[in-house]
């Protein structure tokens, strides 16, 4: 019968022999975790971009890995390439399923050159940093809203207004500038019944509609200027609001030779007070044509702007002398001049004359015609 001691010594060296069998080389072996940096994507390197192409997403392609699960992604951005001024740092990003791992980063300060790169963790392993990418974001474009000239709140206007704005200031570079108008039946600009696209000018900006608006109604415009080489936009202006009307007779041949009867001033007074004689045989009427004026040998066009200007004075209680008046003192200089009757009854002009038909005014009421020279 063996002793107690020796039982114990053969069962420890037992029990080794069988760790040791454990370990033999015809065992299987478990794999190690490893991790290969991804690879940078966008932005390319050495990218260039615009300030209002923001907020900027950064790629890579996935990185290779043997052994790793729910593998994430760390993202940094600097400002030097040794990383030393980290300005954003994007952590635990999900992998991409096609391959492609993006985040989106927060809005950079313009007129810089970035630096950025990606690593991988998974499984208890992680990468080393990808190749490092350098991008450079240009300077911010701030522009300005613009300034509504007019129509202002509460004015009444022909079915075709003038809408007018001083042009946007802006700082960076900006490109050249459009304007977007916009035509509502709602301050809230729910529905926009007039949209329309217009060249930057010169100090302003102007829109007329190319059809009429709903007559006897109160619209809503607002405007607002886009930069054409990096699209921003400005903020519209505040929203002006005017109420339609139908046009008076000037205003019809003026929106027929397509220029603003008033772009600036605008006089005070109601129409009715004159009407266009079109009888030929007392004059060449107010028919848009062209006339030949005999002593200078010069063929022009009739009615030009400014005749029209006067008979819409006279239209609005305008007697001749203030009509002359009123122009030269607001932006519109002349140099008409009244006959008065009864021996002629004319407003000179360079190569016509309004004539009061048959030298007659009834109950302050015109009949105008035109007559060449």
């Amino acid at each position: 019968m063996l002793r107690p001691g020796l039982t114990f010594a053969v069962a420890v060296v037992a029990s080794a022999a069988a760790i040791a069998c454990s370990n033999s080389p015809s065992s299987p072996t478990q794999s190690a975790v490893s991790i290969a940096a991804p690879s940078p994507l966008r932005p390319s390197a050495d990218a260039s971009l615009r300030f209002a192409d923001q907020p900027i997403a950064v790629a890579v392609q996935n990185a290779t890995m043997k052994g790793a699960t729910g593998v994430i992604y760390t993202f940094e951005v600097a400002t030097d390439s040794a990383f030393a001024s980290k300005v954003q740092t994007k952590d635990n990003v999900s992998e991409g399923t096609n391959g492609q791992t993006t985040v989106q980063l927060d809005p950079l300060a313009g007129g810089k050159d970035y630096y950025w790169h990606a690593r991988a963790t998974g499984g208890g392993a992680t990468s080393p940093f990808s190749p490092t990418y350098k991008f450079t974001i240009g300077p911010a474009v701030i522009v300005n809203s613009p300034v509504p000239i007019g129509p202002l709140a509460g004015a009444t206007t022909t079915p075709r207004p003038a809408l007018r704005v001083m042009n946007v200031t802006r700082t960076g570079p900006a490109g050249p500038f459009t304007y977007l108008f916009e035509i509502a039946n709602s301050s809230a600009f729910t529905n926009v019944i007039v949209t329309a696209t217009q060249t930057e000018g010169v100090d302003e900006t102007g829109f007329i509609p190319s059809s009429d608006l709903p007559i006897n109604a109160t619209l809503y415009w607002r405007a607002s200027g886009v930069d054409a080489n990096t699209g921003v936009s400005s903020t519209p202006t505040a929203v002006q609001s005017f109420a339609t009307r139908a046009f008076t007779q000037a205003e019809t041949v003026a929106e027929q030779l397509g220029v603003p009867l008033w772009p600036g001033m605008q006089p005070s007074g109601n129409p009715g007070h004159a009407t266009m004689g079109n009888d030929r045989t007392r004059g060449v009427g107010w028919n848009v044509q062209t006339l030949h004026y005999v002593p200078g040998n010069v063929s022009f066009q009739s009615p030009d702007i400014e005749m029209l200007r006067y008979f819409d004075l006279w239209d609005r209680g305008f007697d001749p002398d203030s009509a002359i008046a009123w122009m030269n003192a607001n932006g519109y200089p002349s140099i008409a001049k009244w006959y008065p009757g009864p021996e002629k009854a004319v407003l000179g002009l360079k190569y016509v004359y309004i004539a009061a038909r048959d030298k007659v005014v009834t109950n302050a009421t015109w009949d105008m015609v035109l007559r060449v020279e």
